[in-house]
């Protein structure tokens, strides 16, 4: 049986009070839309055509009225998109983006199921974290340091680091994962959140991914290892049973990272749309 996980209210002084939106990273452009993405998410939570993991508010499914939802919220943001955009019509949808004036970029959407939590258990098994690593969990306690952390190691590798109470789990089920060496330095980063309503088809499907691994731990298994840890902690803790991903089409390392895991590409992409204005040259993330 699913977990469901209740939508966050914000109705109370409590649950607005625990929003910092002072652990946001990025540009100052890339701030801006993710401070106005989550206030937006917010006033967009009951609405199922919607989602954010934290990292500004997207469409979810390809429809009739897709590209006005999405320049609507591109114009409001500066940034927006379409996670479930089939490939066969992809190159359409992005020329109607481009003719509103609109930036376009198309990412890889990668999915897994259910095969991917026994994926991860088998690659824990055959190639555990190296011994000398430990991790932390972001969550609605851990320390500011902790969030900055992710961010430091995150951030050089073009992972935008999601804003902090969707890290932290507080705005919307999530976590970020922290894995330190021997001498308390962070080397890798993983997390997930649960970003669809309730009543979305696929509401047990969580945003898997944020891997980041300092250079000198490349190469040795950390970030496939962290992975899989992300994966049975999001099954655990969120519930889930569906992990989706992003991946840049020049970015065959992740995925094969990704595959390996079982998250693999599917028939969608994800079309995203940017004010040109606002994002000149810059991805929201890799």
């Amino acid at each position: 049986m699913t977990t469901r996980i209740p939508v966050l209210d914000f109705s109370t002084n409590h649950n607005r009070d625990r929003l910092n939106m002072n652990e946001v990273f990025g540009s100052p452009d890339q701030k801006r839309m993710q401070i106005k993405g989550e206030h937006l998410a917010r006033l967009l939570s009951n609405d199922p055509r919607y989602c954010s993991h934290g990292r500004g508010v997207q469409v979810i499914d390809y429809g009739p009225q897709t590209a006005d939802l999405v320049e609507s919220l591109v114009r409001l943001i500066g940034a927006s998109g379409c996670e479930m955009v089939p490939k066969d019509i992809s190159e359409d949808f992005r020329r109607e983006l481009e003719d509103r004036g609109l930036r376009t970029d198309v990412v890889g959407h990668f999915i897994g199921d259910l095969n991917a939590i026994d994926m991860a258990r088998t690659a824990l098994a055959t190639r555990p974290l190296p011994e000398d690593l430990s991790v932390s969990i972001i969550d609605s306690q851990s320390s500011g340091e902790l969030v900055q952390a992710f961010a430091e190691v995150s951030m050089p590798h073009g992972v935008l680091p999601p804003i902090g109470p969707v890290m932290r789990g507080i705005s919307r089920p999530g976590f970020g994962m922290v894995a330190m060496d021997s001498n308390g330095r962070p080397v890798a980063t993983a997390g997930a959140v649960k970003s669809r309503h309730p009543d979305h088809p696929m509401a047990d499907m969580v945003q898997w991914g944020q891997l980041a691994t300092v250079p000198d731990r490349q190469g040795q298994g950390v970030a496939r290892a962290l992975g899989a840890l992300a994966i049975l902690e999001a099954a655990s803790r969120l519930g889930a049973r569906r992990f989706r991903t992003g991946i840049n089409p020049s970015n065959t390392a992740s995925a094969r990272l990704c595959t390996s895991l079982g998250v693999r590409d599917s028939d969608y992409v994800i079309v995203a749309a940017l004010d040109p204005d606002s994002f000149s040259d810059d991805r929201l993330t890799k």
